[in-house]
């Protein structure tokens, strides 16, 4: 809005003339800037007079411009720079101490106006697989007119330019331009894949498509005659004296030398700046090919910002801009931001040379591919390529690759068991499986593969049976997004009656490309919405429910799990048949920030039927017995005393047996047992670790399958202390997974305390009588 002037007494009153276009009736308008490009006044031309509320002496330092006056222009938009881009008369009022009283505005500049209004519409799309960014912040600038900027470029820089487009020429055939690199530094040059954009007819000089290029086209030099009048004539001006005598311009090649006029060639090859320029000027449509691959610092165009633009749901901006109806269209450039949570970043800013739509043409659809990986689509998540199915992991940390095929089949490469319940992530190749192939279906299956110690054929009969399969039947659900609420699909499974049945029992659906409502399905808790099932293992027959003391785990053992596909009519798919690709990853989860890339799965986790995958498997050793601590009484050749905890010893050399029991059935534990001596220190010759059934540390000794026992010598334990107290702790930590992180429900520890003291000495008591 512009600011009322400080002293609205002091008035300056102007004639202003439009008489060399006597047609020209357009309102006019004066705009007053000050020097910090603020708005000061905008008064409107009546009867070819306009009077400014501004002392003589401002008008020095003001900057006044005269332009057309348009409705659809918002004064709050109007800028100095954008009035001038406008093609807005900015005459000098005052010279010295003269003032004019008259403004004559030029014909050229009347013949541009009055304004025209330019659509501007498009959409922002991810490049790696086209879906719509939505929520981004556009912006959109308009670029220096490349005769304009040839104009103020000094002397040295115009013959340089020269030497340039010269060089350029006789070195064909024009590279391929490069791709925008990320994260996208301007003013960086690149070889290839950028886009040259030009809107309108630049005769055959180039065969650029009309505007819009996508991006990844690239220009090409088509080295057709020109036609008559495509390029401008030189301006006739008289070379400086000696100039002609002076020239030896080399001939072009033959290939090119129908590119250039000979006079154009003449006038290029001149060593006058003023010719040099006015012929660059007047062709300078000749250079867009060219833009990409000069250095750099040629291209510091500068580039005002028109508008900023927030997209929509389905990627779409879209605004009006003016520009003068007699000159050229506006030179468009675009630059986009996404905030990823932490304030908005610049995730597309492209090189201006390379990426600016020269002479847009109002109305056509601008494509803005976006390369920053880090930037989501404003739909649904990418759909994998071809037809894949892709077993990602058990849980978030535990690959298929993660576990052991030979040896210890089943344990993790830590050597870890599985326990609670375990989910199965896997990704599909949804679109092809579920909409071209007619597979909408999987289902999950296990079946127990020997018995608890991971080798036996035989099990309890109160647990699960040898070689029975059973479906893991535990619903599984997707939540997804409409408006401010987070509503959940049910994914099976399936019942086989009613308006979504499956052709058979125990189906599961595919989730499909897009949910219910809306268009966006979300991860709020990740064991929901990314488990395809539930192995529910501490819920097999024969796993202990209740302690302590905890029984054993009867049904542990090695359990094969796989996953089978189902057609529209519930039969079993084969999967080489119907060319599914079954792959897993290649790197160990948890998966991070790099890119993660996926292998054929090995033959190890196929079933195979004939030579046909028929599905995936893969065996897993599962183990829900829970640990076992327990501290002994002391024991030794000191006093015994095991209710009290203190002990009377009679010399340095008596040992006390410190001894526990860390049990796991199966050994799937870690212990640690501690011995301290008041408040500390710990005393190490006490003290050990291991794995529980293993021989452990520190002399520490095996006299049974779980408990671990040591003589300790008196003196180490007293140090310096005649009597002293001690405190032992026991820690037995179980490893099994449920692919989230150790189970440490599982755990046991117990504490305990005793002390050693030296005798009383023996007293005599006399009596009186």
């Amino acid at each position: 809005m512009a600011r009322q002037p400080q002293d609205p007494t002091r008035q300056v009153t102007f004639q202003v003339s439009t008489a060399q276009r006597p047609d020209f009736k357009h309102p006019l308008a004066v705009y007053v800037f000050d020097a910090r490009g603020e708005l000061l006044e905008q008064v409107a031309v009546r009867d070819g007079k306009v009077q400014l509320s501004i002392p003589k002496a401002g008008l020095g330092r003001e900057r006044v411009f005269v332009a057309p006056v348009s409705e659809k222009i918002d004064a709050k938009r109007l800028t100095a720079v954008l009035l001038e881009r406008l093609g807005a008369y900015q005459p000098v009022l005052q010279a010295g101490d003269e003032l004019t009283d008259q403004i004559d505005i030029p014909g050229f500049i009347i013949d541009n106006w009055p304004f025209c209004f330019c659509w501007v519409h498009g959409r922002t799309v991810r490049k790696s697989d086209n879906r719509a960014v939505c929520n981004a912040r556009v912006h959109i600038c308009e670029v220096d007119r490349i005769p304009w900027w040839i104009e103020r470029l000094p002397d040295a820089d115009v013959l340089r330019l020269r030497d340039d487009l010269l060089r350029v020429i006789l070195k064909p055939p024009i590279p391929d331009p490069g791709p925008d690199p990320w994260p996208i530094v301007q003013g960086t040059a690149r070889s290839k894949d950028s886009v040259l954009r030009f809107a309108r007819d630049i005769g055959s000089l180039v065969s650029i498509n009309p505007q819009p290029l996508p991006p990844g086209e690239a220009s090409s030099l088509n080295p057709q005659p020109l036609p008559p009048g495509v390029v401008a004539s030189l301006n006739p001006q008289p070379l400086p004296p000696g100039v002609v005598a002076s020239l030896n311009p080399q001939p072009l090649p033959p290939r090119y030398s129908d590119l250039l006029s000979p006079e154009i060639q003449l006038a290029l090859y001149s060593t006058s700046p003023l010719i040099v320029r006015r012929t660059l000027v007047n062709n300078w449509k000749f250079l867009i090919p060219w833009l990409c691959h000069w250095p750099h610092w040629w291209w510091l165009f500068r580039c005002d910002e028109l508008a900023m633009l927030t997209t929509d749901t389905l990627g779409r901006f879209e605004t009006t801009i003016f520009y003068p109806c007699g000159g050229d269209h506006p030179n468009l450039y675009f630059w986009v931001e996404y905030d990823f949570g932490g304030g908005f970043e610049t995730v597309y800013r492209p090189w201006i040379a390379c990426n600016t739509y020269w002479e847009y043409m109002c109305g056509s659809e601008v494509t803005i591919h976006i390369t920053d990986p880090r930037v989501p689509g404003c739909d649904d998540e990418p759909d994998l390529p071809g037809c894949q199915v892709v077993v990602l992991s058990i849980g978030r940390n535990i690959a298929v690759r993660q576990v052991q095929t030979i040896g210890v089949e089943g344990l993790t490469n830590a050597n870890q068991p599985f326990g609670a319940t375990l989910e199965p992530r896997v990704d599909f190749s949804r679109t092809e499986l579920i909409d071209v192939k007619k597979i909408p279906y999987y289902r999950w299956s296990y079946r127990r593969l020997s018995g608890a110690d991971g080798i036996a054929t035989t099990v309890d009969q109160s647990s699960v049976p040898i070689n029975v399969w059973s479906v893991m039947t535990r619903d599984v659900y997707r939540h997804y997004k409409v408006g401010t609420s987070y509503p959940s699909d049910f994914m099976g499974p399936m019942p086989t009656s009613g308006p979504n049945a499956a052709p058979a029992p125990n189906l599961f659906r595919i989730r499909p490309l897009l949910p219910p409502a809306g268009n966006e399905w979300v991860v709020l808790n990740e064991n929901i919405d990314l488990a395809t099932a539930y192995f529910d293992t501490a819920s097999l027959a024969g796993t202990p429910v209740s302690g302590p003391p905890w029984p054993d785990d009867l049904a542990a053992g090695r359990y094969e799990i796989k996953l089978e596909l189902f057609d529209a009519a519930g039969a079993l798919v084969d999967w080489t048949a119907n060319g599914i690709d079954l792959r897993i990853t290649d790197r160990d989860a948890p998966f991070g920030t790099g890119t993660i890339t996926t292998s054929p799965a090995p033959t190890y986790n196929r079933i195979s039927v004939g030579g046909n995958t028929m599905g995936f498997r893969m065996v897993l050793r599962v183990d829900n017995n829970r640990c076992g601590a327990e501290i002994l009484a002391v024991g030794g050749t000191v006093t015994p005393d095991p209710v009290c905890g203190f002990h009377n010893y009679a010399s340095p050399s008596d040992t006390a047996t410190v001894s526990f029991i860390a049990r796991h059935a199966n050994g799937f534990a870690d212990y640690s047992f501690v011995t301290a001596r008041g408040a500390g220190p710990v005393i190490p010759g006490a003290s050990t670790s291991g794995v529980v059934g293993d021989a452990g540390s520190n002399g520490f000794i095996k006299i049974g399958s779980f408990t671990d026992s040591k003589d300790v010598v008196i003196s180490m334990l007293l140090g310096s202390c005649s009597n002293a107290a001690f405190s032992e702790r026991l820690d037995v930590l179980a490893t099994a997974t449920n692919g989230y992180s150790a189970l440490t429900g599982y755990n046991a520890s117990d504490n305990a305390a005793f002390a050693l003291a030296t005798p009383c000495p023996s007293c005599s008591s006399e009596g009186n009588t």
